[in-house]
């Protein structure tokens, strides 16, 4: 009888093609007839769905042997706009099976209860021309997550799959390659997210805005990236494996892979906390996102941090794989009761825990090997923060931190605490006999040495690092009731045991951060075979360029931005001259004259010459941080004579066949730096 049944309703659904030039509204459960479907955006500003679904209840809809693209496959990914399947004000809705891509969000849900989306991929979908190239950041592709209650995530960047007031929805056996973003989830509560794969993506594999109380597991959230070349730069340019921004709290991730990522998860507290909208509307107690837990995840390999998790509190990151990351294994500023469990911490090249202004934090059982640093604490100014509506509603001192057998082993330093108080140890173990210095300065208690001394092992290792203005202790008595909580806390799948084995997934050998591999429109996906992407060839008409250069030091006295007869004269003297190739940084690939002129206050003035071989508009385009100035046959091209982040400027300018002359002129102060000046012929 149930054979019987099941039969019955199959045959019972409607059988559908998708029409042109006009949306297939779908109101009973039924499946679309295989084939492929290219049919472009419809409604207002291509929104309003290919297919759709609205004010409907227990409705599926199978997709099987589908595939539904907005533009031709194969179609620039900037070209992909418009929703494909839209669902709005719905509930208990299934969507399964098919292909879908080619558009800028290709199943977008509003309003709906119970969503269930199954074993659907998606191919192809909308994602940004990266300008970025193997020697040059462009800062334009950085992302800025930081606003979404306006629809800003789908409308700007494109989704293959985007929620929004959607609670209770379940995405399970979805896979997303060639786009920018896999799984939107705005305003959406109590959502399952189980056993998908969206990987190889140039923004974000999991996203979540305002999204709370979510199970999050057995996903693979791999090569999420954007904003990296392997030895040249390494920004990350905000994109993650998993983001959670704006209040989002009690989630919890299991078995997860995150590796290679901007970060592995960037966490944010949120506008309403950090700039005090909250505050403002009187709500005092705002909190940020808040009592998530990542469980035997794998965050490895992130261009930034494993796990970035800034201004929010009871945070728990227990037993994951944080390895070989960029620049921290946890940065955690601004946390409270952060707890950080029996993780592995290795290879990283910062910090393996970092935290500023954080309070009541504990460090357990963790191993930290190998690591540039392994724990670094502190409090600093930060007066834009510490002044601002934040610090005006929380405690920002750094105090109060717990530093319990952990196994510290090959670290180039283990310890950094500055103006930090009451740091308890205990139980740790180190594998040499460290040199630690410290400093009491007027924050410190009196004689340190003596309470240094207690911590050193049986064996006499003890640690190295220094201390500054910071208190210390040795822990005794029972240990943090967050961290007995901590200890206790299962997965549901495994609470009726004790330790559970762990379900971490093996991980590929060699795998490391050179296996990132940018192209113009997002990472290499190596792993199914794919080509190497063809690398942007810099320079453009410059590739072959010979600049007849000088790099000289400058000082305040002759700031080229008020002095410039000055400034221009220190050329006179350099640092180091040379008949330079085209530049791609400011040192035109030259790693010993970096070392020579160093990173901060350097000029540097040049001269090319080129034959152009036909008349014509071309393109001089010059990415650069700080100032420049490019000009043609002494006629201006470029100029951008500011301090200011990596910025991209362009002028189209007239060029007459034959020889012509480029001058170029330009100014480091400090931080970060950037130069590449390319001339192509406009088509």
């Amino acid at each position: 009888m149930w054979i019987l049944l099941a039969f019955t309703v199959a045959a019972a659904f409607d059988k559908l093609t998708v029409p042109k030039e006009k949306p297939l509204e779908v109101r009973r459960s039924a499946s679309v007839v295989a084939g492929t479907y290219v049919r472009p955006p419809l409604g207002a500003g291509g929104r309003g769905g290919v297919i759709v679904i609205a004010n409907q209840k227990k409705v599926e809809l199978d997709l099987t042997g589908v595939e539904l693209r907005g533009v031709a496959k194969g179609t620039d990914l900037d070209q992909c706009s418009g929703f494909g399947l839209v669902v709005r004000d719905c509930e208990d809705v299934t969507i399964k099976g098919g292909v879908l891509g080619g558009y800028k969000g290709c199943i977008v849900a509003t309003n709906t209860k119970g969503l269930v989306l199954d074993g659907i991929t998606f191919d192809g979908f909308y994602g940004k021309h990266l300008l970025s190239t193997l020697q040059a950041e462009d800062g334009s592709d950085w992302l800025y997550p930081h606003e979404n209650d306006a629809d800003q995530w789908i409308t700007n960047y494109g989704g293959a799959i985007s929620l929004t007031d959607c609670d209770g929805a379940t995405i399970r056996n979805c896979k997303a390659r060639h786009g920018q973003n896999g799984i939107l989830l705005t305003r959406s509560n109590g959502a399952k997210v189980e056993k998908n794969d969206a990987s190889f993506l140039s923004g974000w594999g999991l996203a979540m805005y305002r999204s709370s109380k979510a199970l999050v597991t057995e996903n693979t959230f791999d090569y999420c990236v954007r904003g990296y070349s392997h030895d040249a730069y390494w920004r990350g340019q905000d994109s993650a494996g998993i983001l959670m921004f704006e209040r989002c709290c009690d989630n919890v991730f299991t078995w997860n892979s995150a590796t290679h990522g901007g970060d592995g998860v960037f966490l944010y507290a949120g506008q309403d906390t950090v700039e005090g909208r909250a505050f403002a509307k009187g709500e005092q107690d705002a909190g940020g996102s808040d009592r998530n837990v990542w469980y035997e995840n794998d965050f490895s390999f992130a261009v930034a941090n494993a796990i970035e998790a800034t201004f929010s509190s009871d945070n728990w990151a227990i037993r994951n794989r944080l390895d070989g990351s960029h620049q921290h294994g946890v940065w955690g500023g601004y946390s409270r009761r952060m707890v950080v469990l029996g993780n592995s911490i290795q290879n990283t090249l910062g910090g393996g825990v970092s935290i500023e202004h954080g309070q009541d934090c504990v460090f357990a059982d963790n191993t930290f090997a190998k690591n540039e640093m392994a724990i670094e604490l502190w409090w600093d100014e930060d007066k834009e923060l510490v002044q601002g509506p934040f610090g005006q509603h929380r405690d920002t001192s750094s105090r109060d931190m717990f530093v319990l057998a952990n196994a510290f082993e090959g670290n180039a330093t283990d310890l950094i605490l500055r103006d930090t108080q009451n740091v308890s140890f205990a139980k740790n173990r180190w594998d040499h006999e460290g040199n630690l210095e410290v400093h009491s300065g007027a924050k410190g208690s009196g004689d340190l040495e003596p309470l240094v001394r207690d911590w050193v092992a049986s064996d006499g290792k003890s640690p190295n690092g220094k201390t500054e203005r910071s208190t210390l202790a040795i822990a005794s008595g029972d240990e943090p009731e967050i961290l007995t909580r901590a200890r206790a806390w299962r997965p549901a799948s495994t609470s009726t045991g004790g330790a559970a084995a762990s379900r971490l997934r093996p991980r590929p050998e060699k795998e490391g951060l050179d296996t990132i591999v940018m192209g113009e429109w997002g990472p290499w996906d190596f792993r199914s075979g794919e080509p190497k992407p063809v690398q942007k060839q810099s320079g453009g008409l410059l590739a072959k360029a010979q600049w007849d250069a000088r790099w000289f030091a400058w000082t305040a006295a002759a700031d080229p931005r008020e002095k410039l007869a000055e400034w221009r004269a220190l050329a006179l003297h350099p640092l180091a001259t040379k008949r330079a190739p085209n530049f791609v940084d400011p040192w035109a690939g030259d790693k010993e004259l970096r070392a020579k002129t160093t990173t901060a206050h350097f000029g540097v003035i040049a001269t090319t010459h080129i034959d152009v071989t036909e008349a014509g508009t071309y393109r001089l385009a010059v990415l650069s941080d700080d100032g420049v100035r490019v000009t043609i046959d002494g006629r201006k091209g470029v100029e951008n004579w500011t301090w200011h982040a990596p910025t991209r400027d362009e002028v189209q300018v007239k060029l007459t066949k034959g020889p012509h002359e480029l001058d170029l002129e330009y100014f480091q102060i400090d931080g970060a730096y950037a130069l590449l000046v390319e001339l192509e012929k406009v088509p």
